[in-house]
């Protein structure tokens, strides 16, 4: 008689499946957070197709993995995702920073539990793009425009759309002044948290499709002047209404704000888009030759 054999059952951070499954958990735990907390559609947006992102590189490399963590890693990557977890259960609406940090902190438990300390490196894009979700734009959103004066340009470029309409408009600093009432332009109005979501897509997308540096340069472009614009013409808008206090705190606030980062998003996908269209058609007429 032949004795039978069992082969030894691979420990649950081995296993692909369970740890892919922990992945997708983690992902739809922190995409609730942002809807429950925050409530913000272009946040959600940007949030899933980060995650949509990790995911698919996960997918696709994962016959590649070194899959080999030792029981310190483990249990430290353990209780860091435990971590996510439990604070995730009684997160209060003011602790918005915690959903900026949750996603890292979720991903180096993740590689921990999957690979270990020395087994992180093979991750870089995936920690690369996590690390990317978590900048706070709100607090970048100063630095950069005390450093490229965003928010000069912005003005000067609402008081251009405003003559070219027919407007009797004139500029005293970072205020337009028109004949039924004058407003102030800050920071936050103009497209620079918008230009920092984009230029997150940018990275991200360089990352997923591996493109030609023109087609990055054109993109990175892109990324910079379909929120500068939008940002332009919101101001724009704001001081053609600012008459009429109804429809100025419509467009000055959260309802308003969102309407022209949803279309800069979407412009900034379409553009994508159609780049990689171009790439395919460039790539099948290659082959036809």
């Amino acid at each position: 008689m032949k004795a039978l054999s069992l082969d030894p059952v691979k420990p649950l951070y081995n296993s692909k499946f369970c740890l892919f499954g922990i992945a997708v958990g983690l992902a739809a735990l922190h995409l609730n957070l942002i809807w429950r907390v925050i409530g913000d559609v272009d946040r959600l947006i940007i949030g899933a197709l980060f995650w949509g992102a990790l995911l698919y590189l996960l997918r696709r490399k994962q016959n590649f993995l070194d899959l080999d963590s030792g029981i310190f890693s483990s249990f430290f990557g353990l209780l860091l995702i435990a971590l996510v977890v439990l604070k995730s259960t009684s997160l209060f609406w003011f602790e918005t920073d915690f959903l900026k940090l949750a996603p890292l902190v979720a991903a180096l438990g993740l590689g921990l539990l999957a690979s270990g300390v020395k087994g992180l490196k093979q991750y870089w894009r995936e920690l690369l793009i996590v690390a990317l979700l978590c900048l706070p734009e709100s607090s970048l959103t100063y630095a950069i425009d005390g450093l490229l004066k965003i928010t000069t340009l912005t003005t000067q470029f609402a008081v251009f759309i405003l003559w070219y309409l027919g407007f009797e408009v004139t500029r005293q600093g970072l205020s337009i002044i028109l004949p039924n009432g004058s407003v102030w332009v800050g920071a936050d109005c103009t497209g620079i948290s918008s230009t920092l979501l984009l230029l997150k897509l940018w990275v991200l997308f360089i990352l997923v499709f591996p493109v030609g540096w023109t087609k990055r340069v054109l993109i990175s472009i892109a990324a910079v002047w379909i929120p500068f614009v939008g940002g332009g013409f919101r101001v724009a808008l704001m001081a053609g209404v600012v008459s009429n206090q109804a429809a100025f705190d419509y467009w000055h606030g959260p309802e308003g704000n969102q309407i022209f980062s949803t279309v800069s998003i979407l412009l900034f996908g379409l553009f994508c888009h159609f780049l990689l269209q171009s790439r395919k058609f460039a790539s099948a007429e290659m082959e036809l030759q």
